[in-house]
């Protein structure tokens, strides 16, 4: 009886103590939570105290990918340098004369040598004028002269004009990251005699890209055009061609300049067949008008292709001017 009493009083007793203890754990789950939530409370307070205090700034930069503030600077100062070297790169490379989608005007006479995969070797003397009509819309006008050896024993050397070629354009567009120029290239068979020319009217509408590098003091420049023959001599074969080309300006000073291009065909009338040439330039300005330029060139692929290379010489002069036949004053006077 006095055991069992005993038991009856431990188990009363434990029942007594267990929800106190229930009551207690249910304290400590909750100071534990509300300490965790009042961690978490500051944690938050505090990022938003940092976000707070940081400027519009930082906060952009912050939310630029590392490639964006590599290319156009990471703070404000960096970026204004960085504008201000495109602008000057721009200008430098229309005042050579070697943007494509600037509108500025030149004389030029250009001397080439070149060279085949089939022992032919032609030399030419291009005579290229390039006239800004309007501040937006220019004409270029190219006119060979070629002497041409077939260096085979029963060739005979000839010479005369060769095939006059016009391009006409305009820039549609042009900021201090990019500047797009449309035109069309018209070829005419001008040649004295067949051997010196195609034979073939052609069109070749295409586009010309600049996109200043400021960083390595560098313009990227892309063109890319397609030909196509519309009339002509019908004995003669029909072009179609695809031409791509890349440049890299660099402007080393206020004088000096070199030019790395890379020009791929693509001629769609002969099996399709590819031809790569790499071509060098430098260059030197001597004032405001006058600049010199000469340079090598190398096939690389497709040499022994209708329009590929063996290897080739360039060298010339250009007298460069800036002003437009019609000004743009004369646009703001009209009536519109």
């Amino acid at each position: 009886m006095r055991l069992q009493t005993g038991v009856r009083s431990s188990e009363q007793s434990e029942l007594r103590i267990f929800p106190s203890l229930l009551v207690l754990g249910i304290m400590c789950a909750v100071g534990l939570g509300t300490g965790s939530l009042a961690i978490a409370a500051e944690k938050s307070a505090g990022r938003a105290e940092k976000q707070a205090a940081e400027s519009p700034e930082q906060q952009q930069e912050s939310a630029e990918g590392p490639l964006r503030r590599r290319l156009l600077g990471a703070t404000p100062e960096e970026r204004a340098r960085l504008d201000e070297e495109r602008k000057r790169l721009s200008e430098a490379a229309a005042r050579f004369g070697t943007d494509p989608t600037a509108i500025v005007g030149y004389y030029q006479l250009a001397y080439g040598l070149n060279t085949f995969t089939n022992n032919l070797r032609i030399d030419s003397t291009v005579a290229t004028i390039r006239l800004p009509i309007t501040p937006n819309f220019l004409l270029q006008v190219s006119m060979p002269y070629v002497w041409s050896d077939p260096n085979q024993p029963r060739g005979s050397t000839m010479n005369g004009a060769g095939d006059m070629s016009i391009r006409a354009g305009g820039r549609i567009y042009a900021n201090e990251d990019v500047a797009l120029f449309i035109g069309t290239d018209s070829l005419f068979p001008t040649a004295s005699e067949q051997q010196l020319g195609s034979g073939k009217y052609t069109l070749g509408p295409g586009a010309a890209l600049a996109a200043p590098l400021p960083r390595l003091r560098s313009i990227f420049f892309l063109l890319a055009s397609d030909y196509n023959s519309v009339g002509g001599d019908p004995s003669r074969r029909n072009i179609h061609f695809t031409q791509v080309q890349s440049f890299i300006n660099t402007i080393w000073s206020n004088h000096w300049w070199t030019l790395a291009t890379m020009t791929w065909d693509v001629n769609w009338n002969h099996e399709q067949r590819t031809s790569m040439v790499l071509s060098g330039q430098v260059g030197y300005r001597f004032d405001n008008h006058w600049a010199l330029f000469a340079g090598p060139s190398a096939g690389v692929m497709g040499r022994d292709t209708a329009l590929g290379l063996d290897w080739g010489v360039q060298a010339g002069v250009r007298w460069i001017f800036n002003t437009p036949l019609i000004p743009e004053q004369f646009f703001e006077r009209l009536p519109l």
